[in-house]
C-alpha cells in the first residue's frame, strides 16, 4: 500500500516536470521569436534614420 503511494507521487510529479518543461519551452520560442522580429525592426528604422539624417545635410550643404 505504501509502495504505491509513492509510486503514484512519484508518476505525478514527474507529469507536473514533464509539463512545466514543456510550457516554459513554448514561451522561451516564443521570446526568441518575438525578439528576431524586433531586432529586425529596429535595424530596418536604423538603416531608415541613417539615410534621413544624409539627406538633411546634403540638403544643407546644398543651401549654402
Amino acid at each position: 500500500m505504501k509502495g504505491k503511494i509513492y509510486l503514484y507521487l512519484f508518476v505525478f510529479s514527474l507529469l507536473v516536470n514533464v509539463f512545466q518543461y514543456v510550457n516554459s519551452k513554448g514561451i522561451i520560442d516564443k521570446y526568441e521569436k518575438d525578439i528576431k522580429k524586433f531586432k529586425a525592426k529596429i535595424e530596418i528604422l536604423e538603416h531608415s534614420n541613417s539615410e534621413a539624417s544624409l539627406l538633411e545635410t546634403e540638403k544643407d550643404t546644398v543651401k549654402f
